[in-house]
């Protein structure tokens, strides 16, 4: 049985090394947790020189749904209410980039299935790195209502940088809150 070595590094670490990412596809759907990922990887891409490919993908309207936002409006309504809604996370977004002076583009799709359109808009856009969020849903939760994040690291052949939601230093034993809190100032799942 072979054994394999996971480690675990800091955005700021990841950045003092030579870096082979000049694209970093970076999908959001404006959460809080997605808006976190947004931010290390607009950090990640300052410090490499890498360029970000901002995306969102919507689900298509359905005629048969238990989405009450596909339920309560008409298709053009609701094509409309979601590409304003993508617009404004992809504006803020591009925002927090031009602040940091990374360069980007903004992505807005459509389709039925959020993890293929990641995989085939990182491909096309020669992207060697996709950074996403991910809140780490396990058990009955994680099978009932999927992880896109899970699919794109089964899928994918480029690396994944999964971003989740930093620990409360104060929880954790005190040697491992030290090397947390000295890394980066936020820490690791």
């Amino acid at each position: 049985m072979s054994q394999a070595t996971i480690s675990i590094v800091s955005v700021g670490e990841l950045a003092t090394r030579a870096s082979p990412y000049q694209g970093i596809l970076v999908p959001t759907d404006g959460s809080e947790l997605s808006t976190f990922a947004v931010d290390q990887a607009i950090a990640l891409a300052a410090a490499t020189g890498a360029a970000i490919v901002f995306l969102t993908v919507n689900e298509p309207f359905h005629l048969f749904t238990t989405s009450t936002e596909m339920i309560e409006a008409s298709r053009e309504e609701y094509e409309r209410q979601r590409e304003t809604h993508a617009d404004r996370i992809l504006e803020q977004a591009g925002a927090a980039a031009l602040e940091a002076g990374v360069p980007f583009i903004a992505v807005r799709q459509w389709n039925d299935d959020p993890f293929k359109e990641i995989i085939r808009v990182a491909e096309e856009r020669c992207c060697e790195l996709i950074a996403m969020a991910s809140h780490g849903r396990r058990g009955l939760s994680a099978m009932m209502l999927g992880s896109v994040t899970n699919k794109v690291l089964a899928h994918s052949t480029l690396p994944v940088l999964v971003v989740r939601k930093p620990v409360n230093v104060s929880k954790v034993p005190v040697y491992l809150a030290e090397e947390l809190s000295g890394a980066s100032g936020h820490g690791v799942d």
